[in-house]
């Protein structure tokens, strides 16, 4: 795999958070105040904006199975971005952002 796009540091916990939290049918979005979006059954928020482009780039597929939520996945794209990003981080000897 080629060196991907870099993220900001919020895309990037966006994606960990969605990793950390899915057990394989995605992730609810709650909308949560000043264009925020607040992960279900968590405190994680995070601006609507920071979705677009992990979106973009393909690697969260985002539906809206009711008004104002937003179920989200990790893509395989998304999973191999968050293991690259892991290594990075480990060979440059920082272990949490």
């Amino acid at each position: 795999m080629t060196s991907p796009q870099p993220l900001k540091r919020a895309s990037i916990a966006l994606l960990r958070q969605i990793c950390d939290h899915d057990t394989g049918h995605g992730v609810l979005f709650q909308p949560a105040p000043r264009g925020c979006r607040r992960l279900d059954g968590t405190n994680f928020s995070i601006r609507d904006e920071t979705f677009r482009v992990p979106s973009q780039l393909k690697l969260i597929a985002v539906e809206h199975p009711r008004l104002g939520v937003w179920k989200v996945q990790l893509t395989d794209a998304g999973r191999d971005y968050l293991a690259h990003a892991d290594e990075r981080r480990a060979k440059h000897g920082r272990t949490g952002e």
